[in-house]
């Protein structure tokens, strides 16, 4: 069966009742899916016979330009906040643009593989020049191999994350493991640096950057979720807590409902391209 059997195209009006962004719906024999062309951005994932992986805000605006709260958004050419000019977006600027669907494969074991192409030509966001392609795997698990080349004429520092919201019970309950000896800067205490002993847990708010991290965490729920990767040196662990989520009006009460250990290059792990470089690193998720 084409790759194409799988796919169809909706939009979020159709979908979750907020028109604005077109969005992909992926069925197949192993999984379902939706993805928005705004930012190559994973909404949902739910293998066959698993428990859904990713979390979506109830609340989640479906705006061109704005940002989606949930799924796997890709943070790209900076994470968190622009270091050299804190004025900028937040989380870089590929998350709001849209995305060309370059490619379908299907591989032998029913994967769909889909390829979306973005191409920076630079500007007063970001001024070097770049292109990126992201290639999502939907099978038992959910893959993303994220291969970035800096077209500028001269070298260019770029950090990003794969921003996932995990759908859990009850974020108080979440244990992490994988990251036990790793150290960390904590945002909540001035990125004051921190070595963490055993598991990560959220009984408040957590924002926590850990360098040279190892490459495999999993996360303690009924339902438990492993992350994979290669060449992804940074795991950011973040949950607002109560406090700070009822500031945020695409999370409010709802941020029980999801944890997020993202995985990316970003501070200390950015990547420095010269002209022409390339660079590329691989993530898996499943429960």
């Amino acid at each position: 069966m084409a790759a194409l059997d799988y796919l169809s195209r909706t939009d979020s009006g159709t979908l979750y009742g907020k028109p604005g962004l077109d969005l992909l719906l992926i069925e197949t024999g192993l999984c379902r899916a939706v993805i928005s062309l705004q930012g190559a951005q994973v909404l949902e994932f739910t293998a066959e016979g698993r428990a859904p992986l990713l979390w979506l805000s109830p609340s989640a605006q479906f705006e061109p330009g704005t940002a989606v709260r949930g799924g796997v958004p890709l943070c790209l050419p900076w994470f968190g906040e622009n270091r050299r000019d804190p004025s900028k977006p937040k989380h870089g600027l590929v998350r709001n643009q849209l995305w060309e669907l370059a490619g379908t494969d299907e591989l032998a074991d029913g994967t769909l593989v889909l390829d979306f192409r973005f191409v920076h030509p630079g500007d007063a966001l970001f001024a070097a020049s770049f292109e990126c392609v992201l290639k999502v795997s939907l099978g038992k698990s959910l893959g993303f191999d994220l291969s970035l080349s800096n077209t500028a004429a001269e070298a260019a520092e770029y950090s990003w994350a794969l921003h996932s919201y995990f759908a859990v019970d009850n974020v108080a309950e979440v244990e992490v493991e994988g990251l036990d000896g790793v150290e960390y800067l904590d945002k909540t205490r001035g990125f004051a640096r921190d070595c963490l002993e055993g598991l990560q847990t959220f009984p408040t708010e957590v924002d926590r950057v850990f360098e040279q991290a190892p490459a495999r965490q999993t996360i303690r729920t009924p339902n438990p979720i492993t992350a994979d990767s290669e060449n992804c040196h940074t795991v950011i662990t973040w949950n607002p807590g109560a406090e700070l989520a009822a500031t945020l009006a695409d999370i409010g009460a709802d941020y029980r409902g999801f944890v997020c250990v993202e995985h990316g290059n970003a501070f200390a792990d950015s990547w420095q391209l010269q002209p022409g470089e390339s660079a590329s690193a691989r993530l898996t998720l499943s429960r």
